[in-house]
């Protein structure tokens, strides 16, 4: 199914025949301008304009409706208010359209009755298996092909550059001001979508498309919120194997944003965290602004990455070379310095008052001898010491042409990346560096998070393991919650995850010398499903010290359910653990990506101080292992001040056993212990849990 979508997709962004439903001759109206860029970008395929009352717009002969065409329009772009476009589409379909374009506003993003006409649109073309672009767009590009199929007025007059970065933007507006910027910068584009309120085609979809699609090399997007969370998962591992990178603008951190995303175009925006669980786990590289977007594309487009963050600096100034290096270091790159004999080589390089060091100040001496920055640059290369070069240049406009040539000639051969910071610079000399396909940047920290971006990406190519399987969000069900006493025994029984002993008891009666037979101290905890959270509620009793006091901890606890009118199973009697690591586990169904882990440090304190790490199942013990790495309790577990390395290989295992547990049993929406305790004898225990599963239908 997803591969006749991105047929469909295909035949509509390279269309052959175009027709645009609204053409005008006025320039102000969308329907005038789409044709007017049309022709400006030498379109060669046939233009339709569609207007009962001319004959002929903008040199071109007009036809009275689409069933009036002499041929099936490959793209139908609506012009059309929104009470037009149904009739528009029907007519579209009757005469075989590959699809449509809807530029008009007034749909989901508006009112009750216009998300009901967008419905009824979208089942009109899928119907069909048309694919239709928006409502509420902006519409289409495709650079090579010179279809500029879209209402900008950034783009009026302008001709387009062919590129091989493709952007999708759930908000045309955004989608036009990076489009402005990469243009400004030199580079043009492959593909180019407004989804707008993606009544048929959305960013998974388009995503999907452009993974697949020859050429498309990066994957750029501007996301609101993601609504087919599986066919977007397929298409970031697709990107993945095809080793594209794939960067996102992600708006809606804050609850005010997720708001305004809502109101924009209609998308939720889901819970961000959700979000960026995804785009680490899938190797997406976040960003968070439009110009480190395109600092990072820009990179990409014309550097040779590779895993590595050894940093060489190298600068004209001494100061910038130490600004350089501390930008470095702050988006987690690296600045060794040089070996004993590269250093010798480069004293013999430098002025005697330079240091053979690195940050390399190449000093003002540069101007006398140019030949300085060439062979330093060799000295570094041949050190094998450096996976990326950071140069800064001040002034020395006329320098361009040698710089470029030097750059070229050690550093393209080396295959390692290179991003320059260059100010007080002509545009001339920007220019000649840019064409020679080497980055300038205006600012230090634009450069160095660029490059630490680029190494990510690469990094994450090599090093992480993108889940084979996309299970799909469970369906929306009433729930039902276990309590602990339930939960402990499923996950005993249904993945071997060990507990304390205990005996459950129903009666105060005769509790003692029941309970004789374990080891105080004890804790007692109220059975009921109508106290989940005990610890705040009175329902729990710590540091009981004998079975007497566990007997009458009973009484009371069960008093306790009485008075307040729950309905209890009873009351948990337990042998409290000695000292050992907690960690919180939970796992849960997300609406739009499926099943997610969270784990991190555990107790109650886990909400004020949160030190946790998410990801989508499924998942391998190594998968797990890794993620608790990257906790910031890690140096605990590795051993710390003498303490012996804790069993992180068992904790991993005993998790990956819980996980598979879930995505066995598809009941479950939700796995949760709180503390999960991992002891000095490496035992692995489970001392809370709680466990919903669906009860019924959701109503």
């Amino acid at each position: 199914m997803q591969m006749n979508r991105s047929a469909s997709l295909a035949r509509l962004l390279s269309a052959r025949s175009i027709a645009v439903v609204g053409a005008s001759e006025d320039l102000v109206k969308p329907g005038g301008r789409v044709i007017a860029s049309l022709l400006l970008n030498n379109y060669s395929g046939t233009i339709y304009p569609v207007n009962p009352g001319r004959s002929m717009i903008q040199g071109l002969t007009s036809y009275p409706s689409l069933t009036a065409l002499p041929d099936a329009p490959d793209m139908v772009i609506l012009s059309v208010p929104a009470k037009d476009v149904e009739a528009s589409i029907r007519d579209g379909l009757e005469r075989g359209a590959g699809g449509f374009v809807v530029f008009a506003s007034g749909f989901a993003e508006k009112d009750a009755a216009g998300a009901e006409a967008q419905q009824r649109i979208a089942a009109l073309v899928k119907a069909r298996g048309v694919p239709m672009i928006g409502p509420n767009c902006l519409g289409v590009m495709n650079g090579s092909a010179g279809i500029l199929a879209s209402s900008t007025i950034v783009m009026r007059g302008r001709r387009m550059l062919a590129g091989n970065c493709s952007l999708i933007s759930q908000s045309g507006a955004i989608g036009t001001y990076w489009l402005d910027m990469m243009m400004n910068a030199g580079h043009g584009m492959a593909k180019w979508l407004s989804t707008g309120n993606e009544a048929d085609i959305d960013v998974a979809a388009a995503a999907a498309y452009l993974a697949e699609d020859p050429d498309t090399q990066i994957i750029a997007l501007y996301v609101e919120g993601i609504r087919d969370g599986v066919t977007f998962r397929r298409a970031a591992r697709r990107a993945a194997a095809a080793r594209k990178p794939v960067v996102v603008l992600k708006s809606g951190r804050s609850a005010a944003g997720a708001i305004a995303a809502a109101s924009h175009t209609g998308a939720l925006a889901g819970a961000d965290d959700a979000y960026d669980a995804l785009f680490t786990q899938f190797n997406i590289c976040r960003v968070e602004s439009m110009t480190a977007m395109v600092n990072l594309t820009r990179l990409l487009l014309t550097q040779k990455v590779r895993p590595g963050r050894r940093m060489l600096v190298l600068s004209v100034s001494g100061g910038a070379g130490v600004l350089l290096t501390d930008a470095a270091q702050a988006v987690g790159l690296e600045t060794p310095d040089f070996p004993p004999e590269s250093k010798a080589a480069l004293r013999a390089i430098l002025p005697d008052f330079a240091q053979p060091q690195n940050p390399i100040d190449l000093t003002a001496q540069i101007v006398a001898d140019r030949s300085m920055l060439r062979r330093a640059l060799q000295v570094a290369v041949d050190s094998g010491v450096f996976d990326g070069l950071l140069l800064f240049v001040g002034g020395l406009s006329e320098l361009a042409g040698e710089l470029a040539e030097a750059l070229n000639a050690i550093v393209r051969p080396w295959g390692r990346p290179c991003a320059v910071v260059w100010q007080a610079v002509t545009q001339e000399a920007v220019r000649t560096l840019n064409e020679a396909g080497l980055p300038v940047y205006d600012e230090i920290p634009e450069a160095a998070a660029a490059m630490a971006a680029a190494l990510g990406i690469a990094e994450g190519w090599e090093r992480k393991v993108i889940p084979a399987e996309d299970p799909s969000p469970r369906p929306a069900a009433r729930v039902v919650h276990l309590t602990e006493q339930a939960s402990k025994t499923l996950l005993a029984e249904g993945c071997d995850v060990a507990r304390p002993r205990g005996i459950l008891l129903t009666s105060a009666d005769g509790a003692a010398a029941r309970l004789a037979e374990l080891r105080a101290p004890l804790v007692a905890k109220l059975q009921s499903g109508a106290m989940l959270h005990k610890s705040g509620h009175g329902g729990i009793v710590l540091h009981l010290p004998d079975a007497a006091a566990a007997a009458d901890a009973t009484g009371r606890l069960l008093a306790l359910a009485r008075e307040r009118g729950l309905d209890a199973e009873g009351v948990l009697v337990e042998e409290m653990v000695g000292i050992g690591l907690e960690f919180v586990l939970g796992i849960r169904d997300t609406p739009v990506f499926g099943p997610m882990l969270t784990l991190g440090r555990g107790g109650v304190e886990v909400e004020v101080d949160p030190d946790v790490v998410m990801a989508y199942l499924p998942l391998g013990p190594a998968e797990i292992e890794a993620l608790i790495q990257r906790l910031r309790v890690a140096p605990l577990l590795r051993g710390f001040r003498g303490r012996p390395a804790a069993n992180v290989a068992g904790l991993a295992e005993a998790v990956h056993r819980i996980c598979e547990f879930y995505l066995a049993n598809p009941e479950l929406r939700e796995i949760e212990i709180n503390p999960l305790i991992l002891d000095r004898e490496g035992r692995v225990l489970a001392l809370d849990a709680l466990i919903a599963r669906a009860g019924g239908e959701h109503g």
